[in-house]
């Protein structure tokens, strides 16, 4: 069984890492998918790769700036429009931070805000838009671990992700009678080249606490996204799931 058989699922951030993992997963199962990427020759080099893993198959991409409204809400309408309907949104895109709080510069953090939290709301809120008169859909926020207990540095990150997954309960509970869910995942320590760019001595310090002694795969998330997309999670709104493998930072 295909568990998202013909849903149409925009993934932001879908360009690499764990978006571009659900990217390929959503499209081994039946998804009709669009991704969004910081620039568009990263966009095209991602599309390219897909199409050569699975060359009947028709993928969408898109570089809207995540922190403006009006650009993520033209590229998510022009999906919805060529398909008729959206049926996911995945709010996967993120970028990190490593700087100590006594450093941080207020443009460093205000980047942060606008990806992290600010990039979420759009893509909620557009999604929201194609969905609300079919009064069916999924939205899936991309969470963290950190945002639930924090991180040893670079403030902006927990921060945005503990927004995150307020946004997400608080959206999900008010927009269920229009029976769209919305559902966060909180990875734990992904194997992604964002974690590979930590400085090596947090990095050092994070695999020595992981209980699995392993860091979680990127395709460890999508799978949880694709169940979650499925009808088989049609209970589950306004929470989120940890992915962590029982990691604590």
């Amino acid at each position: 069984m295909k568990l998202v058989q013909d849903k149409i699922t925009v993934i932001t951030g879908g360009t690499r890492g764990i978006g571009f993992a659900a990217a390929r997963k959503f499209i081994e199962n039946g998804a009709k998918v669009a991704i969004f990427g910081e620039t568009q020759p990263e966009v095209d080099a991602a599309l390219a790769e897909l199409k050569g893993l699975y060359p009947e198959e028709e993928v969408l991409g898109f570089a809207p700036n995540l922190a403006s409204r009006d650009e993520v809400m033209g590229a998510v309408g022009a999906v919805a429009q060529k398909y008729g309907r959206l049926d996911v949104m995945i709010n996967n895109a993120g970028v990190s931070m490593n700087t100590v709080f006594s450093k941080v510069e207020e443009d460093e953090f205000k980047n942060i805000v606008d990806v992290n939290l600010i990039g979420v709301f759009n893509g909620a809120w557009a999604a929201y838009q194609c969905m609300k008169d079919a009064k069916k859909g999924v939205i899936i926020n991309t969470a963290s671990v950190t945002g639930v207990y924090g991180s040893l540095s670079g403030i902006g990150y927990p921060t945005t992700k503990a927004g995150v997954i307020g946004l997400t309960h608080g959206l999900g509970r008010e927009i269920v009678r229009k029976n769209i869910r919305v559902v966060g995942v909180a990875p734990g320590v992904v194997n992604t080249d964002m974690v590979s760019g930590m400085p090596q001595e947090i990095l050092d310090g994070y695999l020595k606490t992981l209980p699995m002694k392993r860091m979680l795969e990127a395709e460890e998330i999508a799978n949880v996204y694709m169940f979650l997309a499925s009808d088989l999670a049609s209970g589950i709104t306004a929470t989120t799931i940890s992915v962590d493998g029982a990691y604590r930072p």
